[in-house]
């Protein structure tokens, strides 16, 4: 999973230098068929929080999954258009296709009371936090 980070950075940075050296990037037909939408994950008012950013996305498209101590975010993103073969695509930054992301969920959080808003392409996902009774022992 870390990998796929690192070769998806390096992939975006060629892009940006090709940009940088021929004004645009060579596209192919044969792009990628899965991305992973960014993510940002904070904590706040005694909650965890994730928004995610899936414009273009039906929620109903959208799987929301917990395993263990990872919360597993799923869909697909269509393209509304095919890509025809005489177009001459200059720069294509929108990715579709199906896409996952995986996100490491602290354990001491309450999966009964989620709440989840799906609004104008972001999907966030509050969830709350629980404070663990600590339990003094005492020594005969």
């Amino acid at each position: 999973m870390k990998d796929d980070f690192f070769i998806e950075k390096a992939k975006k940075e060629m892009d940006t230098l090709m940009d940088e050296i021929v004004g645009f990037s060579r596209i192919s037909l044969y792009r990628k068929t899965h991305f992973s939408p960014p993510v940002d994950i904070y904590e706040a008012n005694n909650r965890f929080v994730i928004i995610t950013d899936v414009a273009g996305i039906d929620k109903k498209q959208i799987s929301i999954t917990v395993s263990d101590d990872v919360l597993i975010i799923k869909g697909e993103r269509q393209r509304s258009n095919a890509i025809e073969e005489n177009l001459c695509y200059y720069h294509m930054e929108i990715e579709y296709g199906p896409f996952e992301r995986r996100i490491r969920i602290p354990r001491n959080i309450d999966m009964e009371n989620m709440d989840i808003v799906y609004d104008n392409g972001l999907l966030k996902i509050e969830i709350p936090l629980v404070t663990k009774q600590v339990r003094k022992i005492e020594i005969d």
